[in-house]
């Protein structure tokens, strides 16, 4: 049993250490939040629009591909339905 001592060591000083270490990552999360007064280090786009579109088709199918592109509304913020 002179092994299993160790084992049982390691196993317990790296459990202290998960806990320890989540501990300390959620006070420091919870100060930095409240020195930034809750607000956000980032801002995000209201919306991406793409500036243009690839479509790739295989021969059989580009007459139609072509046909039902033209139909699409070059100006639009919605999608179409076919």
């Amino acid at each position: 049993m002179n092994w299993l001592d160790p084992v049982v060591s390691a196993l317990l000083l790296a459990l202290y250490g998960l806990i320890f270490g989540a501990i300390v990552g959620a006070l420091f999360g919870m100060m930095l939040h409240a020195l930034q007064g809750g607000r956000r280090d980032f801002a995000l786009p209201r919306s991406m629009q793409p500036s243009r579109y690839e479509v790739v088709v295989d021969q059989a199918v580009a007459d139609e591909a072509v046909r039902l592109i033209g139909g699409l509304q070059t100006t639009g913020g919605g999608s179409t339905s076919t």
